[in-house]
């Protein structure tokens, strides 16, 4: 079932601008506060029908071609969890409508960006799902070179959107994500050095909090919840529905690819570690070390440098290393080129199939020394004679996005020198699969334990016992906002704080 109402009035007062914006954030009028539950009352058939002609968007229910499309997430694994509904929202009038309705009745909210979640927590077998996908619209103001982006916005769209007025925004590589999970959980790319997080772009975000209000936060207005919503991952405090953020010029880039034998595997992680203290901002680079599902061991460096040509900073981590690369790839393509090709998109209808993604981190203060690097080689290696893919990617995190205050945001890895992101994309995720690849990462991580600090929440992994460790020292300040900001758990997931 799928109903819905136009309302020319509504959509005139509350639907964001999809042109260019003023930079000045406006502070919206509250909403009606909620009301209190209705105690032992689940909605009934026609409660649904009821809050779906409350919506310029619309409410899916179970048993309908749009419902099964709507509820479905990228990875396949989750195609058997059925919310109750799906709140497909038209814009941040519909956000508090739907929160309110939730209030009412006592049913949690889970809300849904881009749907790209590794553990599925932007899905639910108990909670209305809040599917933010029609709030996209995307809007550039030169005067002050920031862009209002709407809060269900694809990273490829707003890539595109912006390129369109040569600027872009610091986020990463996957071009179906939404810029909510990003940016909730800080957002590392290619940009990152040179320009920071994407959590560290916000200078303010529209948010629709528990109560059903509408607030515009900012480092003047309501700081706490600022705060949270630049690192502290996403179904914590609020439906971010618009985000304002700082752009940068989107010029040339220098692309590099060096792959090498995995004899070499050691001294290239010990010479790019090494080369990470002098390179310049500009240039942002991952070390990846991977076995695919036949059991071949590969070395792979790749990287990037904004504005110009790469080929002083390959000859550079050619000489740390001691070694000359097997094969060397150079490139200068325009921005937009990179952004597409690092995605694998032409636009956000192509950018490939729903596909099982099974991930992990290790944040490392430090430069890895050769004891760690002899286990982290041997951990791959163990991989590859079970004929099963791993790669194991090492990330820079040196440069601009090292050096914003340690407590100027809930992002909490300021200090850290590489971040290792254990990923797994095997061809089918069923059951026997999935286990043996998360085995594999948690052995992992128990293999590195002795010199990794934490993990990164934008690569959640399925046991909510480790939550504490995606956020190290700013943990407890996430707590109380969180406790004041929805003391009643409304937004229900199991990797909240």
């Amino acid at each position: 079932m799928s109903v819905s109402r136009r309302t020319l009035l509504r959509a005139a007062a509350a639907a964001p601008a999809a042109v260019a914006v003023s930079a000045a954030v406006a502070m919206p009028a509250a909403g009606t506060p909620a009301a209190p539950r209705v105690p032992g009352r689940l909605p009934t058939p026609g409660d649904w029908k009821a809050l779906a002609a409350s919506l310029d968007g619309a409410v899916e229910l179970p048993g309908t071609t749009a419902y099964d499309q709507a509820r479905r997430l990228v990875d396949p694994r989750f195609d058997t969890v059925a919310p109750p509904a799906v709140a497909r929202c038209a814009g941040r009038a519909d956000v508090a409508e739907v929160i309110r309705f939730a209030r009412r009745f006592g049913v949690p909210v889970v809300p849904r960006g881009g749907g790209h979640s590794y553990v599925g927590a932007s899905t639910s077998r108990t909670a209305v799902v809040l599917d933010l996908r029609g709030l996209r619209a995307i809007g550039y103001d030169p005067g002050s070179r920031t862009a209002r982006i709407g809060g269900g916005a694809k990273l490829i769209d707003v890539y595109d959107e912006l390129d369109g007025h040569g600027v872009s925004i610091p986020s990463g590589s996957c071009g179906t994500v939404g810029i909510g999970g990003v940016t909730l959980g800080g957002g590392v790319g290619m940009a990152a050095s040179a320009y920071g997080l994407t959590c560290d772009a916000v200078t303010a975000a529209e948010v629709v909090t528990a109560d059903g209000r509408h607030r515009t936060v900012h480092a003047g207005r309501e700081p706490d919840l600022f705060w949270a919503l630049r690192g502290g991952g996403g179904g914590q405090v609020g439906v971010v529905t618009a985000w304002r953020m700082r752009t940068y010029p989107a010029t040339t880039v220098g692309t590099f690819v060096l792959t090498y034998p995995w004899s070499d595997a050691a001294r290239v992680a010990a010479g790019w570690q090494a080369r990470l203290s002098g390179a310049p901002d500009e240039t942002w680079s991952a070390c990846q070390f991977a076995t695919d599902a036949e059991g071949r061991l590969g070395v792979r460096i790749a990287g990037v440098l904004l504005g110009g040509a790469a080929d002083a900073e390959v000859a550079e981590i050619v000489r740390a290393i001691g070694r000359e690369p097997e094969t060397v790839r150079l490139e200068r393509l325009p921005h937009r080129t990179v952004v597409h090709n690092r995605s694998d998109c032409d636009d956000a209808r192509d950018c490939g199939p729903r596909a099982t993604e099974l991930v992990g981190s290790d944040v490392f203060p430090r430069i890895l020394p050769a004891g760690a690097i002899a286990v982290l080689l041997a951990t791959v290696e163990r991989r590859a004679r079970d004929r099963r893919p791993g790669v194991a990617k090492l990330k820079r995190m040196t440069g601009a996005q090292a050096r914003v205050p340690a407590g100027a945001t809930a992002f909490p890895w300021r200090d850290a020198h590489t971040m290792l992101q254990w990923l797994v994309q095997p061809a089918a995720g069923d059951p026997a699969t999935v286990s043996a690849a998360y085995a594999w990462i948690d052995a992992g991580h128990r293999a590195m334990a002795r010199w990794s600090a934490g993990r990164y929440v934008n690569y959640l992994e399925p046991d909510p016992a480790h939550v504490p460790r995606y956020y190290a020292g700013n943990l407890a300040r996430l707590r109380r906002i969180r406790a004041a900001a929805d003391p009643d758990r409304l937004f229900r997931s199991p990797y909240a704080v």
